[in-house]
């Protein structure tokens, strides 16, 4: 299952911005709801195929900008709908990443290249994928090898240049001065709100068409319980920036192309700098890389036009069949395959720990008096450096031994940081992510230095995942990491 936006009828956007600021917990209640729904429905329709609900795996897609937070939010809301609370039958995935799945497997190539033309099941082949869908645009980077899998190369990039804010141009430069005025535009939505979603969805319609060579005015006709709430005011408005005309809106291509282009330079320079990143990396490979356009977005052929113009030779681009389900279909193929072998740590990851004090280089604020020895608090252990290859399955592991004698539990706090290499958690560009929980309880009748435990964390997955084991035994005790939301 995927959870894929504007996924229907070859739209890029439905006409009106998601709401921002919702509380995280009501968004947690949305999604669950919703997903409860729509799970049920798939369940009756795969029992009618003669499978059972135990033979269902599930493939839930997030956004490669999204936080640790954000995903754990989307597993618990998962699971709150009735699905699977099993890591191998509910998988999360990147959208970029399963589009690349589908990209590969549809056998996509460049349309314009002199000679032998690229493909990206090529080993040694190196592609971004950009995922522009309704409300943002993601990036991320690839490196083809053998056996048909993948290595993250490039560092994931987005931000907010979907195509409803292509929509909320429209709004605001093209009706909004027809209209007569914002406030008029907002009286007029709000007495008829189907009619101005109406209106909006024929502009999704015209839009489709429109590319960066369209010359001719776009005639979009004004409904009639909008024509109904014009006053005299909004008439002459309309009639002085169209030429009299009052039953249409008329965009001029101009106008048009002014939509596009409050949206359009941002896609291209969130590519620009995924491109410079995977060229860092490049070494002594040759050929050029390759730009792969899925999502909704990825239907304009306005956005096609001038993502060729800008790439001019430096990259190729390719434009998958049916680019707005490329993340649906995409899901579908990594819950089977998931294809990916390694990935690029997103940040530096750490704990919050105590180490011996070290005078002259330790702050002395940060000295704590324990039972055997002097420490320095709020020393940042690094597990993962941002930027660094993890393989998919692969560990890390560090051992971590409790200071005080009577606590049969202790808490690590987990810190990530931009930067490489941060001394201390309270160093700027530091922040908490959530808290690890190790429960001691089973060996507090061992002696405190045959308490140690092997911390061991996995940062290759879609979630990072972590488990703790007594060194003296080999036992493993129950760790939970719990992300907390960055502020």
């Amino acid at each position: 299952m995927s959870l894929a936006p504007s996924a229907k009828e070859g739209k890029f956007g439905s006409g009106e911005l998601p709401a921002e600021n919702i509380p995280a917990e009501e968004s947690k209640r949305l999604v669950t709801l919703y997903l409860a729904q729509i799970s049920r429905l798939a369940i009756d329709e795969i029992k009618r195929s003669g499978f059972t609900e135990d033979e269902i795996r599930w493939c839930l897609t997030v956004p490669a900008i999204w936080g640790d937070y954000e995903k754990q939010l989307m597993r618990e809301a998962a699971v709150g709908a009735g699905l699977p609370d099993d890591p191998k039958r509910l998988l999360l995935a990147y959208e970029p990443e399963v589009a690349a799945h589908y990209a590969r497997i549809s056998g996509a190539r460049t349309a314009q290249m002199t000679g032998k033309r690229a493909t990206l099941m090529s080993p040694g082949s190196r592609f971004l994928v950009a995922d522009c869908g309704g409300g943002t645009v993601d990036i991320t980077a690839y490196r083809a090898v053998s056996g048909n899998q993948l290595e993250e190369i490039g560092r994931e990039c987005g931000g907010k240049f979907g195509s409803e804010y292509v929509n909320q141009a429209f709004v605001e430069r093209v009706l909004v001065p027809r209209f007569g005025s914002y406030t008029a535009f907002e009286e007029i939505r709000a007495q008829q709100p189907t009619a101005v979603l109406g209106l909006i969805d024929k502009w999704e319609e015209a839009k489709l068409h429109f590319s960066t060579e369209y010359g001719e005015e776009i005639f979009i006709p004004i409904p009639v319980p909008i024509d109904r709430c014009l006053d005299d005011e909004a008439r002459a408005s309309l009639a002085k920036i169209q030429n009299g005309v009052t039953e249409e809106i008329v965009v001029t291509p101009e106008e048009a192309r002014q939509v596009f282009e409050e949206v359009v330079p941002g896609v291209l320079s969130l590519i620009d700098k995924q491109l410079a990143e995977m060229r860092s990396q490049r070494r002594n490979a040759s050929g050029k890389e390759l730009v792969v356009l899925v999502g909704g977005f990825g239907n304009s052929p306005y956005l096609r036009d001038r993502l060729q113009q800008h790439l001019d030779g430096r990259a190729e681009l390719i434009v998958p069949p049916d680019p707005q389900v490329a993340v649906l279909f995409g899901a579908a193929y990594y819950a089977c395959s998931p294809q990916i072998r390694s990935r690029r740590a997103r940040l530096t990851y750490g704990c919050d720990v105590a180490m011996p004090f070290r005078p002259g280089i330790d702050p002395e604020e940060y000295k704590l008096e324990g039972p055997d020895h002097t420490y320095c608090q709020h020393r940042f252990d690094t597990f993962v450096r941002i930027g660094e290859v993890v393989k998919v399955g692969e560990w890390v592991t560090r051992t971590h031994f409790p200071i005080w004698p009577d606590h049969d539990k202790f808490t690590l706090d987990v810190y990530s940081s931009q930067g490489k290499y941060p001394m201390y958690v309270k160093q700027d560009g530091c922040k908490k992510i959530g808290s690890l929980l190790v429960d001691l309880s089973s060996v507090m009748h061992l002696d405190i230095r045959r308490r140690g435990v092997f911390v061991s964390m996995q940062f290759g997955e879609t979630e990072i995942q972590v488990s703790a084991v007594l060194k003296e035994s080999g036992k493993t005790v129950e760790a939970t990491l719990s992300f907390e939301p960055l502020t």
